[in-house]
């Protein structure tokens, strides 16, 4: 089998199917499916410590090194004004082929490490996405519970106030937005 085969039925598909439905807007639980799916995919043991994400980079960079060379010595050769028709016919075939080989080798090195990439970021939001729903949760839990049983304060408005209720300025992380004016107000309110 030549090299293009095995690029073009074998490591062009896959990074392509996989990259198009992390794209996709999907439920939680389908997405995390799809992310475990890409893990055992991207990270296939191929011997020791060869994974098929890393021999896919390999191949198809070597496969796009080949393909940039020879489609630079092809467009940089002139064509013989002496040719016939059907001899210049077959040279222009013969650069075009080779253009349209560059381009498959470029989009398949790309979508292999944009596949990985991706992966490691869809990741860390859906990580992200968790442990803000955590915070949301351990919010709840504790305006019950420092209410006594009363009302607790609506998730939306809580979110904001968590660093600022778990221990004022000294609590917040760098990345929470700041708290609602009302909300600041009523914790001064119960401090007093």
């Amino acid at each position: 089998m030549s090299a293009w085969k095995i690029v073009v039925n074998w490591l062009l598909p896959p990074p392509l199917i996989l990259t198009l439905l992390l794209i996709l807007p999907m439920p939680g639980v389908l997405k995390k499916g799809l992310l475990k799916v890409t893990r055992q995919f991207l990270f296939y043991q191929l011997g020791g410590p060869l994974q098929l994400v890393h021999v896919a980079l390999v191949i198809t960079g070597v496969v796009f090194a080949g393909s940039c060379i020879t489609t630079y010595k092809l467009v940089q050769s002139p064509v013989d004004a002496t040719l016939t028709p059907n001899q210049k016919t077959a040279v222009l075939a013969r650069r075009w082929r080779e253009e349209r080989n560059f381009w498959i080798a470029a989009l398949t090195f790309f979508l292999w490490g944009l596949l990985y990439r991706f992966y490691q970021l869809m990741l860390e939001h859906v990580a992200l996405k968790d442990r803000v729903r955590q915070l949301e949760l351990g919010l709840v839990s504790s305006t019950v519970a420092s209410a006594g049983g009363g009302r607790a304060a609506p998730a939306g408005k809580g979110a904001a106030a968590a660093p600022a209720a778990a221990g004022g300025k000294g609590g917040l992380e760098p990345s929470a937005p700041p708290a609602p004016a009302e909300v600041l107000s009523n914790e001064a309110k119960k401090s007093k």
